[in-house]
């Protein structure tokens, strides 16, 4: 019973340990299930952790544990473990459903109105909403709906959805808004949609586990470039995008609620210091792959 209960704590170390090392050298649908596994082990142990301390004293208990952390894993906690294992599938459920409702309640708002697929763009093989609200600053965003019935499919589905600003339409070039969905296309063939904004919505629950605000933060900077990577790859027009994040970034910008994969990613000082570097990235790439000048891209 006590190695059956070490189990969790050590999957959850080989996780960490395994995605500290696919952060950069790993297909980002390999990074995000990997950090998905983390998350729920390490929700897993939070909970019954929380679960034992309120149930063991409270303050006394921390100190207890702080001084004998193996205590956690006696045979005779096993039921407090299976609380914690169902107090962590509560916490991830309201997180997606969070999720689900903040989409949903997007679409029925903002009230969008459908847009033709660029003809220069790939189709995706998921089903694919490409849609226009009216806003008047410029933004670009895209996120997971589960669907069910519908269309050909009968039983439930995933609905990417990608939203543009009509300012942002108005303001950007068209080579510039095809760089734009190929760069939340990039999002969505990474999942980011179905993982990252999850994780994102479940950070701004648990504010106050310091962990899961780092890997959301530094998972979402990284599916930024991934995403731009993306873009390029689809157009080979580094400097539209660059040109369309530029244009977007100068403008009055929104505040997104959670569960959005934003084009500007995350918003403040530390979102204009990121447009910035992603600015300045896809310049460089552009100088290192001899890309046309801005007049002629």
């Amino acid at each position: 019973m006590v190695v059956a209960l070490y189990v969790p704590a050590l999957i959850w170390m080989l996780c960490g340990l395994a995605l500290l090392i696919a952060f950069r050298r790993s297909a980002p649908r390999v990074v995000l299930r990997l950090a998905a596994t983390f998350l729920a082990l390490w929700a897993l142990l939070a909970t019954t952790t929380l679960i034992w301390v309120l149930t063991n004293g409270g303050y006394s208990a921390i100190v207890t544990l702080a001084r004998q952390p193996l205590t956690l894993f006696e045979p005779r906690w096993a039921v407090l473990w299976a609380l914690g294992a169902l107090g962590a599938f509560v916490v991830f459920a309201i997180a997606f459903s969070v999720n689900q409702l903040v989409g949903r309640g997007f679409l029925h708002i903002l009230r969008p109105a459908t847009l033709a697929w660029p003809a220069n763009l790939p189709r995706p093989a998921e089903a694919v909403r490409l849609m226009q609200f009216h806003s008047f600053r410029p933004e670009a965003f895209s996120f997971t709906l589960l669907a069910v019935g519908g269309g050909a499919r009968a039983g439930p589905h995933r609905v990417e959805v990608i939203l543009l600003a009509d300012e942002l339409l108005r303001r950007l070039e068209p080579e510039e808004v095809e760089a734009t969905i190929a760069h939340e296309l990039g999002h969505i063939y990474d999942l980011d949609g179905r993982y990252l904004t999850f994780f994102r919505t479940l950070a701004r629950m648990m504010r106050w586990d310091p962990l899961l605000a780092h890997l959301a933060n530094s998972l979402t900077r990284q599916e930024e470039y991934r995403a731009d990577d993306a873009a390029v790859a689809m157009t080979g027009r580094p400097l539209a995008l660059a040109r369309a994040l530029f244009k977007a970034s100068t403008l009055p910008r929104t505040s997104l609620p959670p569960g959005m994969s934003a084009f500007l990613g995350t918003s403040g000082r530390r979102g204009a210091a990121e447009t910035i570097r992603r600015i300045e990235r896809l310049v460089q790439l552009a100088e290192r792959s001899g890309s046309p000048s801005p007049e002629g891209a």
